[in-house]
C-alpha cells in the first residue's frame, strides 16, 4: 500500500471514531466544534503530507468518514430519547454537511499553501505527523476514557448535592423554629441568611421558591404550603441516561415523603 493510500485510510478512519464520544450515552459535555476542528487538521494534515496532488480526494475521504462515523453510532448506540433518535437521520446528514463544509475549505487552503511552499523539512513532515497521530488518537482516546470520567462526574455532582440539599433543609428548619422568620421560609432571599452550603447566585434565591434553579447539573426547588409547610426537591438536570447523577432527594416538614423515583428513568 502507498504512502498516500495509507494517508487516506487514516483519514477516513479519524474522521469516523472521532465521532463516537459525542453520540454514546451518557458522553461527556465538551464543545461539539472541536469535531470539526479535529476533521479539518486531519484534512489539513494529510494533504500537506501528500504533496496536494489528490486534495480532492482527501477531503472525500474526510466527509465520508465523517459520514460513516456518525450513521454507525447511531446505529450501534442508538438514543434513549424516542424522539431524538427519530431525527437521527437529519443529526446525521447535518453533522456530514458541516464536516464536508470544514474539510473542503481548510483542505483547499492546504492544498494552495502546499503547492506554493512544498514541504522539503524532514522536522515539518515529522511535526505534521504527530499532529495527525494526535487527531486520530482523539476519539479512541476520549471513547475509552468517557465512561470512568462520568461515573467520576456522577459522584461529584451527587457528592455536591447532597451538601446543597441538607443545607437547604437545614435552612428551611432553622427558619421554620424562628418565629420571626416562620412565615417567610419560602422567601428566598430571606431564607439565605440560615444556608451555610454551596452557595446559589441571587436569581436562585429568587426563584427557588416554586421553580427549579440548576447548580452544578443538579435542579432544586421548595415548593410552598400553608401553616410552614414545604416540600424541598433535588433532582439531576436531566435523566439518569445523561450521565449527570441518580439519587433524587427529597424532605418536607414532617420528614415522610416519597420522590417520584420515575423521573430519572428506568
Amino acid at each position: 500500500m502507498t504512502p498516500n493510500r495509507i494517508l487516506l485510510l487514516l483519514a477516513f478512519v479519524g474522521s469516523a471514531v472521532c465521532w463516537w464520544p459525542a453520540i454514546i450515552e451518557p458522553s461527556l459535555d465538551f464543545p461539539r466544534w472541536i469535531l470539526l476542528a479535529l476533521v479539518a487538521i486531519i484534512s489539513i494534515a494529510s494533504i500537506l503530507l501528500s504533496g496536494g496532488g489528490r486534495w480532492p480526494a482527501f477531503v472525500a475521504a474526510t466527509a465520508g468518514g465523517s459520514f460513516a462515523g456518525l450513521l454507525s453510532g447511531v446505529i450501534l448506540w442508538p438514543w434513549s430519547d424516542g424522539i431524538a433518535q427519530s431525527y437521527a437521520l437529519f443529526v446525521v446528514l447535518i453533522g456530514t454537511a458541516a464536516a464536508t463544509g470544514a474539510a473542503l475549505i481548510c483542505g483547499w487552503a492546504a492544498f494552495l499553501a502546499v503547492r506554493r511552499w512544498p514541504l522539503s523539512s524532514g522536522a515539518a513532515k515529522g511535526a505534521l505527523r504527530i499532529v495527525l497521530g494526535l487527531c486520530l488518537a482523539f476519539g479512541p482516546a476520549l471513547f475509552a476514557l468517557t465512561k470512568p470520567l462520568v461515573k467520576r462526574r456522577v459522584a461529584r455532582n451527587e457528592s455536591i448535592a447532597a451538601i446543597r440539599f441538607a443545607s437547604l433543609k437545614n435552612a428551611l428548619e432553622v427558619a421554620r423554629a424562628d418565629r420571626g422568620a416562620a412565615d417567610s421560609i419560602c422567601d428566598g432571599q430571606s431564607l439565605e441568611k440560615y444556608y451555610s452550603g454551596p452557595p446559589f447566585t441571587k436569581e436562585d434565591w429568587i426563584r427557588i421558591s416554586g421553580n427549579y434553579v440548576e447548580e452544578e447539573k443538579y435542579v432544586y426547588m421548595i415548593s410552598c404550603h400553608q401553616q410552614g409547610k414545604y416540600l424541598l426537591e433535588a433532582r439531576p438536570k436531566m435523566p439518569r441516561v445523561y450521565g449527570y447523577g441518580t439519587r433524587i432527594f427529597c424532605a418536607d416538614e414532617s420528614g415522610e415523603v416519597a420522590c417520584n423515583l420515575e423521573w430519572n428513568g428506568p
